[in-house]
């Protein structure tokens, strides 16, 4: 299925909500609340009167079923109700974990050079490999009885989307052969800020500082201090490019 925007994902990722949390014992007023829509609209939803498009987008389970797990966590605890970023988000990697499978392998004679094709052939593996590994990671996420564990385990799924979509993003770029293009970088003064905030980030280190004995917790930690250290170098390579 060739989607081409994110907004147009949004019904079905609340067709798939509803009849999960349905399945799941909820009554229609609180798969209402739940997905903050109306409660005729989630009738339509789980009779398959409105967005019936996620019959046609694949591996659909792995990406909202741990949106819709987190989501009666939430709800039952009285946290509230999904959230457009989270809607987004779904849709994002429903985008590019079905690019992957549309992603056709580019010769020599596709009218592209042939260092660009050569590229675009070893993107496309990579591509392929990371959306695999990130069903993987999500399907083993699911079957994890540790909450620790499993949130580490989407984490790595999650890195793996973000992956194919920079690997997606640079085969586009290359199939229009490369062209160069203007690009525009972050006020220095709004960078330097960036900067700022890292390094306040950076000043308590999590898994030193916090005592854990879940030994994947500390892993989580150690996990956001990578992080950090990747922000300043990344924000500081922009900077550089001023």
């Amino acid at each position: 299925m060739d989607i081409k925007s994110e907004e147009k994902l949004f019904p079905a990722i609340r067709a798939y909500l509803a009849k999960k949390l349905s399945s799941d014992g909820f009554h229609t007023k609180e798969i209402a609340e739940a997905l903050n829509i109306t409660q005729p609209a989630v009738t339509q939803y789980i009779k398959g009167k409105r967005g019936k498009a996620f019959q046609a987008v694949s591996r659909i389970d792995p990406i909202v079923d741990p949106l819709a797990e987190k989501l009666e966590k939430r709800f039952r605890g009285g946290q509230g109700h999904l959230e457009l970023f989270e809607l987004s988000e779904a849709a994002h990697q429903l985008m590019i974990m079905n690019k992957g499978g549309g992603i056709a392998t580019y010769k020599e004679d596709a009218g592209l050079k042939n260092h660009n094709a050569v590229s675009i052939n070893l993107l496309t593996e990579r591509l392929q490999l990371e959306l695999t590994a990130a069903e993987k990671y999500l399907e083993l996420a699911n079957r994890t009885s540790d909450e620790h564990t499993k949130l580490l385990l989407r984490l790595i799924a999650s890195d793996s989307i973000k992956h194919g979509d920079i690997v997606s993003q640079v085969i586009s770029w290359l199939q229009l052969g490369g062209a160069k293009r203007e690009f525009r970088t972050p006020e220095r003064e709004v960078l330097e800020q960036m900067i700022s905030l890292e390094d306040s980030a950076k000043e308590v280190n999590l898994r030193k500082s916090v005592k854990m004995n879940h030994p994947v917790a500390r892993l989580l930690l150690e996990w956001i201090d990578t992080d950090e250290e990747k922000h300043e170098m990344v924000v500081k390579k922009i900077l550089e490019m001023k």
